[in-house]
């Protein structure tokens, strides 16, 4: 360990690896604290208090060590250890009665500089016979922890070389009783780690480490049934490789070194993700601090990267064309939005004036990064949702193959079954590309990588069991591969999900089954003269009805997995009754509707004339489109709990979706009418002129976000008035669109005048600040920004009036509303931007500027704490926890991603604020005071 200048010896903190050590080593640090900095003394607190309980946390620890060393577990195999065990725990009486001797002399004269540092180096003395003795315990724990991964280790490798299946049989029930008493002091140790990482690593070897043990068994019992069978030897090499590689990862995590491979190196963020996040973060600049020479080469960098990371999507070989289009097209928006707003940036400099040019420019990145977003998800989704529509089929006729002893068939399976395990590998690593949750992230590399190794071995199962199709051994060794690969497939879809939203998932899943009825329309209507040509038709119909079922059921099995983790409620019950009809009514009508089609095909298709066939696309089509309604019907279901702004679609999922679940065409129009009907009904030019307006709009506002939202409202009128405000604001944008919770111009009114009476508010306590600061800058912007808000608010309740107009034309009403709604959504973003402003100079003005006699004004300025989180999620019937997709609920906000960083770290390492808490001061003192 090493020693500072006066010759102390410290202990390296990150010898600490347990989580009991360091609460001890923290505790003692307290005692010892109080009694060396503790001055002057709280009520209630005595000088001889301090050192007597520093006196009973010494003779407790003694008692408690002394304890735990005789009942040591390696007391026998190991008495060197003890030896230094007692050699430690003396060191820390003889330390500690010292300690309370210096204590006491020096609470005594507590005013003398030379007991106290007499004191205080008597206190390090103490903490560090103290770690020295706890971490040497902890090492012996971790040692009799690795003693039983060496018998694990020598039994695994007796029952490799073991020549008879009675020995594999006796060797195996000895491995799994070890195995299993292994797994328990694993599971406690990975508890007690401090470092999150290691804790990771610990428990997926611990998995992996029982995953393997059933594989090791059936391998090594088919080896010694049938030795001449290299596929046999395989098998049993690469679980035998595979155990190995388990125990040893455990062993080097328990020793607190870094395995070969480990679960944690999986978790990096995809490099598209991050450019795209940097990128869109990065645009936004002051434009008096805008440099050509460096800004513009930057951000076209960025642009570039990300350009080339969408274009290896674009370039995937299972990419729909339409799609790879959308994404060339988005890319070269893009370009032109960045082009467009450095030139707006460009030209500001040295203006003084302020535009919307810029705003807007910025608005427009935004929006076209969004869509590039949204169609390289889709994309993603597009892979996801073919590699992962059936994934029991090929490995399943490889078997039946197999079994039948068809070796030219059974290689071609084996052949297909690889493609197909290739395929899902490719699109799972594809998947996190633009994936920012790490835990997924980790789960989907590492189990990815686990079925890349995993595959040939399953199809070198099944070759052997074409070879020997009547072996029992070999019929087990299929199955127990069968089973592993299927148990990975399955977690690897689980996490998927989890980082697939809902709303991309469904709305890819409508596309594909109308590119499924197109395929099988023309399997219906392709010409056929001959049967085979016959056959080949009827097959794509079949496959096309087959898929479009899968897809259907697929459907089902998500929505229902989301809604298991939501509170039950009218809108859960909605959707669950909508899945309930595509699965229990329209797939049995679609497949016994498609059945009796391809039967008919099968048997008539090179009779049918053009009149029949017609009739049969028909068919198909209608028994179609009775799956297509219905999961239509879901998307809706789920819609309805959602706002314009939370849905992210493309356009010809839009038109269908919010719009139509709130909108009806149909009506007549009224002057009477709600006027958010209205608004939607306004043209096409108009609503792209307030949608611009809109996007200026949300810049401003995630401006506010990253300024107010960081604040914690409790005990600060200030941000609750703030943030009341905004949320008002939201909805009269959201007016303006037809959409919202405001349906009439009374509404808006009504509105208006609540942000006025919260501008009132806002406006007294903040002068009250300004009022009781010193004279300053700060102190005369913050006036000046609180008589704009007066300023704002009144203009905001005359635009507040904001009506549609509606005139006829010809036989056409025209409904027009462009100016008012314009002007409302301009002095919603001028008071937003002063209302920001007041903020920051309120905190600067009550922080820095206050008067020392000035009276008590309750604003307290604290972050705002993390969002909380379940850390158990709810169970239903028993079933298998499944990830709970998060992607499609409402993301967080901006400004707290950082805090949400530590919410999620806790949650992950399941240390509550306490432990952190202390360790925290443990740091502080370790580093500052000792």
């Amino acid at each position: 360990m090493p020693a500072n200048g006066n010759s102390h010896a410290y202990f390296n903190i990150d010898e600490v690896r347990s989580k009991n050590v360091l609460k001890q080593i923290t505790q003692l640090i307290n005692e010892v604290t109080n009694i060396t900095e503790t001055f002057p003394l709280k009520p209630g607190q005595t000088t001889e208090g301090l050192v007597a309980t520093l006196d009973a946390a010494v003779a407790n620890f003694l008692q408690t060590g002394s304890f735990a060393i005789s009942k040591c577990p390696i007391a026998n195999s190991d008495p060197r250890a003890i030896d230094l065990l007692h050699e430690a725990l003396g060191a820390v009486q003889d330390t500690g009665q010292v300690m309370i001797q210096t204590g006491r002399d020096f609470v005594r004269d507590s005013t003398s500089t030379n007991k106290r540092a007499i004191a205080t180096n008597s206190g390090r003395n103490l903490l560090t016979a103290v770690a020295k003795f706890l971490i040497l315990a902890d090492s012996i724990d971790v040692k009799v922890i690795v003693d039983k991964v060496d018998e694990v280790r020598e039994t695994a490798h007796q029952m490799i070389e073991a020549d008879t299946k009675i020995k594999v049989d006796d060797l195996y029930n000895l491995l799994i009783s070890q195995i299993e008493e292994l797994d328990i002091t694993v599971r406690r140790r990975a508890i007690d780690l401090v470092k999150p990482n290691q804790r990771d690593d610990l428990l997926a070897a611990r998995s992996a480490l029982r995953q393997t043990a059933p594989l090791l068994y059936t391998s090594t019992r088919t080896f010694v049934r049938h030795p001449e069978h290299e596929e046999a030897r395989r098998n049993r090499d690469y679980t035998a490789d595979e155990m190995h590689s388990a125990l040893n990862a455990l062993e080097s995590v328990l020793n607190g070194q870094q395995p070969k491979v480990t679960f944690s190196e999986y978790g990096r963020i995809g490099d598209l993700i991050n450019e795209i996040d940097t990128f869109q973060n990065r645009i936004e600049i002051d434009p008096a601090h805008y440099r050509r020479g460096t800004d513009r080469p930057d951000l076209e960098g960025h642009c570039e990267r990300i350009v080339s990371g969408s274009a290896s999507i674009a370039d995937a070989e299972s990419t729909r064309e339409n799609r790879k289009q959308k994404i060339v097209a988005e890319c070269n928006n893009l370009r032109q939005a960045l082009q467009e707003l450095l030139t707006e940036y460009e030209k500001s400099t040295g203006r003084r004036d302020d535009n919307d040019d810029i705003p807007l420019g910025i608005a427009e990145v935004h929006k076209r990064t969004k869509d590039l977003r949204r169609h390289l998800r889709r994309a993603i989704v597009d892979h996801i949702s073919d590699a992962f529509l059936d994934t029991r089929t090929p490995l399943i006729l490889l078997i039946e193959a197999a079994k039948e002893g068809h070796e030219e068939n059974t290689r071609y399976r084996s052949k297909m079954f690889q493609e197909h395990a290739n395929e899902i590998v490719s699109v799972a690593r594809l998947s996190c590309q633009l994936s920012s949750d790490v835990e997924s992230v980790s789960v989907i590399q590492h189990t990815a990588a686990q079925l890349e190794k995993l595959a040939p071995q399953v199809a070198q199962a099944a070759i052997l069991l074409c070879h020997q199709p009547t072996s029992k051994t070999a019929q087990e060794n299929m199955e127990t591969y069968k089973n592993a690969w299927f148990d990975k497939v399955r977690l690897l879809t689980t996490a998927l999900d989890n980082i697939t939203t809902l709303d991309d998932f469904l709305a890819v899943s409508e596309a594909h089954i109308v590119e499924d009825c197109e395929r099988g329309i023309k399997g219906i209507t392709a010409n056929a003269s001959t049967p085979d040509e016959n056959a080949a038709n009827c097959e794509t119909v079949d496959c096309a009805a087959g898929s479009i079922r899968g897809r259907a059921l697929r459907v089902c099995d998500v929505v229902d997995a989301e809604m298991d983790f939501l509170q039950n409620s009218e809108y859960t019950e909605t959707v669950k009754q909508a899945v309930r009809i595509l699965k229990t009514q329209r797939v049995d009508q679609f497949a016994e509707r498609a059945s009796a089609l391809a039967n008919r095909q099968e048997a008539h298709g090179l009779t049918w004339d053009p009149k029949t066939k017609e009739e049969e696309m028909n068919e198909f089509i209608n028994a179609c489109t009775l799956v297509h309604d219905a999961v239509k019907d879901i998307r809706h279901a789920l819609l309805m709990n959602r706002s314009m702004n939370d849905v992210d679609s493309d356009v010809e999922y839009e038109a269908d979706g919010v719009g139509a679940a709130n909108a009806d065409a149909n009506r007549t129009i009224s002057e009477q009418e709600n006027q958010q009907n209205l608004m939607r009904r306004l043209p096409e030019e108009e609503k792209k002129k307030i949608q611009a307006q809109i996007d200026i709009f949300k810049v401003t506002q995630t401006r506010f976000e990253r300024e107010v939202a960081k604040w914690d409202e409790t005990g600060n009128d200030i941000i609750s008035l703030a943030n009341n405000m905004c949320k008002i604001m939201m909805s009269m944008t959201e007016f303006t669109r037809g959409c919202g919770p405001l349906k009439t111009t009374m509404d808006v009114i009504r509105a208006a005048q609540e942000i006025s009476l919260n501008g009132s508010k806002l406006n007294a306590l903040a002068r009250q600040i300004g009022e009781e600061s010193a004279d300053s800058q700060t102190k005369k912007d913050l006036l000046a920004y609180l008589s704009q808000i007066t300023l704002y608010c009144q203009q905001l309740n005359i635009c507040s009036k904001v009506k549609a107009d509606v005139t006829q034309v010809g036989n056409e009403l025209v409904v027009s509303a462009l100016d008012s709604a314009m002007s409302l959504i301009q002095t919603a973003r001028n008071l937003l931007t002063a209302v920001v402003q007041t903020v920051k100079a309120a905190y600067i003005a009550s922080t820095k500027f206050r008067r020392p006699n000035a009276n008590s004004v309750r604003v307290e300025w604290r972050m705002a704490p993390p969002k909380k989180q379940p850390l158990i999620r709810p169970q239903k019937n028993n079933a298998i926890i499944r990830v709970c997709r998060r992607a499609s609920e409402r993301r967080p906000l901006q400004p707290a991603k950082v805090l949400a960083e530590f919410t999620r770290n806790e949650i992950e390492t399941g240390r509550d604020s306490d432990d952190e808490e202390l360790d925290r001061r443990h740091q502080q003192r370790i580093n500052g005071r000792l």
